[in-house]
Protein backbone atom coordinates (compact mmCIF):
# COMPACT_ATOMS: atom_id res chain seq x y z
CA UNK A 1 0.00 0.00 0.00
CA UNK A 2 3.06 2.42 0.76
CA UNK A 3 4.64 1.67 -2.65
CA UNK A 4 1.33 2.79 -4.51
CA UNK A 5 1.06 6.11 -2.29
CA UNK A 6 4.84 6.63 -3.54
CA UNK A 7 3.99 5.73 -6.94
CA UNK A 8 0.74 8.26 -6.65
CA UNK A 9 2.85 11.06 -5.13
CA UNK A 10 5.89 11.05 -7.82
CA UNK A 11 3.01 10.71 -10.36
CA UNK A 12 1.21 14.10 -8.83
CA UNK A 13 4.80 15.37 -8.71
CA UNK A 14 5.78 15.09 -11.98
CA UNK A 15 2.78 16.39 -13.76
CA UNK A 16 3.14 19.63 -11.68
CA UNK A 17 6.29 19.97 -12.86
CA UNK A 18 8.11 21.30 -15.90
CA UNK A 19 10.67 19.88 -18.18
CA UNK A 20 14.21 21.86 -17.41
CA UNK A 21 12.16 23.38 -14.45
CA UNK A 22 14.73 21.65 -11.93
CA UNK A 23 11.98 21.64 -9.41
CA UNK A 24 8.80 20.25 -8.77
CA UNK A 25 6.98 23.91 -9.28
CA UNK A 26 3.11 25.33 -10.69
CA UNK A 27 3.97 26.92 -14.03
CA UNK A 28 2.32 28.45 -16.72
CA UNK A 29 -1.41 26.94 -17.24
CA UNK A 30 -3.14 27.03 -20.42
CA UNK A 31 -6.73 28.54 -19.95
CA UNK A 32 -9.87 26.54 -20.55
CA UNK A 33 -10.26 29.01 -23.66
CA UNK A 34 -8.85 30.85 -25.88
CA UNK A 35 -9.53 34.24 -28.51
CA UNK A 36 -7.50 35.25 -31.45
CA UNK A 37 -8.25 38.00 -33.53
CA UNK A 38 -7.02 38.82 -37.13
CA UNK A 39 -7.93 41.24 -39.91
CA UNK A 40 -9.95 38.75 -41.37
CA UNK A 41 -11.46 36.48 -38.46
CA UNK A 42 -12.36 35.90 -34.66
CA UNK A 43 -10.99 32.10 -34.12
CA UNK A 44 -12.38 30.83 -30.22
CA UNK A 45 -10.97 27.43 -28.94
CA UNK A 46 -12.88 25.99 -25.61
CA UNK A 47 -11.95 23.04 -24.24
CA UNK A 48 -14.92 20.14 -23.67
CA UNK A 49 -13.22 17.31 -22.92
CA UNK A 50 -15.84 13.76 -22.59
CA UNK A 51 -18.35 15.82 -25.07
CA UNK A 52 -19.30 14.39 -28.64
CA UNK A 53 -20.10 16.75 -31.29
CA UNK A 54 -23.90 15.82 -30.75
CA UNK A 55 -23.74 16.76 -27.38
CA UNK A 56 -22.30 20.23 -28.17
CA UNK A 57 -25.09 23.02 -29.47
CA UNK A 58 -23.39 26.48 -31.09
CA UNK A 59 -25.81 29.21 -32.41
CA UNK A 60 -25.97 32.88 -32.79
CA UNK A 61 -28.85 34.87 -31.37
CA UNK A 62 -28.64 38.50 -32.38
CA UNK A 63 -25.34 39.30 -31.11
CA UNK A 64 -24.56 36.60 -29.26
CA UNK A 65 -22.58 33.56 -29.68
CA UNK A 66 -23.91 31.05 -27.58
CA UNK A 67 -22.29 27.63 -26.81
CA UNK A 68 -23.57 24.02 -24.80
CA UNK A 69 -22.90 21.03 -23.76
CA UNK A 70 -23.64 18.45 -21.88
CA UNK A 71 -22.42 14.84 -21.28
CA UNK A 72 -24.45 12.49 -18.82
CA UNK A 73 -23.02 9.28 -17.89
CA UNK A 74 -24.80 6.59 -16.09
CA UNK A 75 -23.48 3.98 -14.02
CA UNK A 76 -20.26 1.85 -15.66
CA UNK A 77 -21.74 -1.74 -16.57
CA UNK A 78 -18.24 -3.51 -14.77
CA UNK A 79 -19.40 -4.21 -11.25
CA UNK A 80 -15.42 -3.24 -10.20
CA UNK A 81 -15.85 0.22 -12.24
CA UNK A 82 -19.12 0.95 -10.16
CA UNK A 83 -18.10 2.04 -6.72
CA UNK A 84 -15.94 4.62 -8.52
CA UNK A 85 -18.17 6.20 -11.56
CA UNK A 86 -21.21 6.05 -10.72
CA UNK A 87 -23.29 9.14 -12.08
CA UNK A 88 -21.35 11.37 -13.82
CA UNK A 89 -22.61 14.90 -15.86
CA UNK A 90 -20.13 17.67 -17.67
CA UNK A 91 -22.20 20.74 -18.73
CA UNK A 92 -20.97 23.39 -20.38
CA UNK A 93 -22.51 27.14 -21.25
CA UNK A 94 -21.16 30.27 -22.27
CA UNK A 95 -22.51 33.54 -23.85
CA UNK A 96 -20.17 35.99 -25.62
CA UNK A 97 -20.96 39.04 -27.53
CA UNK A 98 -19.81 39.40 -30.60
CA UNK A 99 -18.37 42.29 -32.60
CA UNK A 100 -20.44 44.22 -35.02
CA UNK A 101 -18.48 43.86 -38.28
CA UNK A 102 -18.45 39.76 -37.81
CA UNK A 103 -20.66 37.66 -40.62
CA UNK A 104 -23.17 35.98 -38.20
CA UNK A 105 -24.09 33.85 -41.04
CA UNK A 106 -20.80 32.49 -42.15
CA UNK A 107 -20.04 31.31 -38.51
CA UNK A 108 -18.11 27.47 -38.39
CA UNK A 109 -17.92 25.32 -35.77
CA UNK A 110 -15.64 22.47 -35.31
CA UNK A 111 -14.99 19.72 -32.31
CA UNK A 112 -12.21 17.37 -32.79
CA UNK A 113 -10.47 15.47 -29.69
CA UNK A 114 -12.16 17.14 -26.99
CA UNK A 115 -11.78 21.17 -28.60
CA UNK A 116 -13.92 23.08 -29.79
CA UNK A 117 -12.66 25.67 -32.66
CA UNK A 118 -15.33 28.26 -33.54
CA UNK A 119 -14.59 30.72 -36.66
CA UNK A 120 -16.25 33.75 -37.28
CA UNK A 121 -15.48 35.83 -40.33
CA UNK A 122 -15.47 39.26 -40.33
CA UNK A 123 -16.87 41.99 -42.68
CA UNK A 124 -15.14 44.63 -44.76
CA UNK A 125 -16.53 47.64 -42.98
CA UNK A 126 -16.02 50.85 -45.24
CA UNK A 127 -16.00 54.06 -43.11
CA UNK A 128 -17.01 57.37 -44.32
CA UNK A 129 -14.43 59.66 -43.31
CA UNK A 130 -15.76 63.58 -43.77
CA UNK A 131 -13.11 66.25 -42.87
CA UNK A 132 -14.70 69.44 -40.72
CA UNK A 133 -13.52 72.53 -41.35
CA UNK A 134 -12.51 73.91 -37.71
CA UNK A 135 -13.02 77.67 -37.69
Amino acid sequence: MRQMLDTMDRIFEDAMSFPGSGRTSVGEIRAPWDIMEDENEVKMRFDMPGLSKEEVKVSVEDDLLVIKGEHREEEGSKEEDSWWRGRSMSSYATRMLLPDNCDKDKVKAELKNGVLLVTIPKTKVERKVIDVEVQ
